[in-house]
């Protein structure tokens, strides 16, 4: 690590350098946002006879030599409110969901990626759309997207491409319940990468506007994630305006195989909800002010710790789908059990080295 110390003072100068223009950079926004409104204040909502709920899903995985096996369980967790304080809190759909399990045959490690992406939003979903029927909520809240990411569409020659289709169909599902129901639907990420609120910024309003700074300030948004800039430019309780979530839906890998009515309607916007944590990125369908609504909502349910700014109810169903890795274990030897010390179930040689 000694010879590394040079190079990791350069990488360390670089990155302070690269931090420093943007907090310039957002100090510039925050001066001129009153000409271009790229964001605004929201108050926090009152949570009075509100009925949230989260949606979360853990995931288990092992390669053998012969087969591939999967643990998924989900659990949606319903927050009721009452003069801003939680009432009740359900769960569907136990407190102790049931494990999902599966075991595959000839997957390539491409297809199998898929599969266990797919295998999991599958539960998601479904569980969201049972969520609807049974607690009949004001807002669902989705742990991540509420439409796949395109690094999880399998190709159309994929064997995991028909199952992907289902998926899609079960989402539809999820949006007519949502639709039917008067319920609000919104995906809160976690850990965006994306860059697309710098680009609106790059195309719509650095191209108006002459300054000097104005090609370094292009160069630093084109190395710029969203949320590493927006944490600079936004404080607490404020809000970016939406966008759609692609710039040409019709286009996009994963939105063009969604109705048109639907790809068209799906935006989002980012939210700073906890005073010295990173914005939340939030897609939702968009319909008036439900934009508005949402984030109310999110700053009132979320930001309890200042470094931590994930709304409760999707803390709460985290918790309870996460599976430890002693679930897997417990799988095996069980499968080991009943089918006995079969070749295919050997362990990969990466995890049987003896040195």
């Amino acid at each position: 690590m000694k010879q590394l110390v040079p190079k990791i003072k350069e990488m360390a100068n670089k990155i302070r350098e690269g931090e420093r223009k943007r907090k310039m950079f957002a100090e510039f926004l925050r001066e001129i946002n009153p000409k271009i409104k790229l964001f605004h204040f929201i108050k926090p909502l009152d949570l009075d006879d509100l009925k949230i709920v989260g949606i979360d899903g853990g995931l288990a995985k092992r390669s053998l030599h012969g087969f591939d096996c999967i643990l998924v369980r989900s659990v949606g967790v319903c927050f009721e409110y009452k003069k801003n304080k939680v009432k009740t809190v359900r769960y569907y759909p136990s407190k102790l969901p049931p494990v999902k399990a599966d075991v595959t045959e000839a997957l390539n490690d491409l297809d199998w990626a898929y599969y266990t992406s797919v295998f999991r939003m599958f539960s998601e979903v479904g569980t969201a759309v049972k969520c609807a029927e049974v607690f009949s909520p004001d807002i669902i809240l989705m742990d991540g997207s509420i439409v796949p990411h395109y690094s999880d569409r399998p190709s159309k020659t994929s064997q995991v491409y028909a199952f992907y289709k289902e998926l899609i169909e079960k989402y539809h599902k999820l949006y007519k319940a949502c639709k039917e129901k008067g319920i609000i639907l919104a995906g809160v990420i976690e850990d965006s990468r994306g860059n697309r609120f710098c680009d609106i910024i790059r195309k719509e309003i650095l191209s108006r506007i002459e300054h000097p700074s104005k090609s370094e300030a292009e160069n630093i948004l084109e190395k710029t994630r969203d949320t590493n800039l927006l944490f600079w430019v936004l404080k607490r309780g404020e809000k970016t305006i939406s966008f759609q979530y692609a710039e040409n839906p019709d286009e996009h890998p994963v939105l063009r195989e969604f109705d048109k009515e639907i790809r068209e309607k799906i935006h989002s916007f980012y939210v700073k909800t906890a005073e010295l944590d990173r914005p939340v990125r939030v897609d939702f369908i968009k319909n008036g002010q439900t934009e508005n609504k949402i984030a109310g909502v999110l700053l009132s349910i979320s930001g309890q710790h200042s470094g931590y700014g994930i709304p409760a109810p999707l803390i709460e169903a985290d918790t309870i789908a996460k599976l430890p890795e002693t679930e897997m274990e417990i799988f095996y030897s069980q499968i080991m059990r009943f089918a006995g010390n079969l070749p295919g179930l050997m362990r990969l040689r990466r995890e049987q080295r003896p040195f």
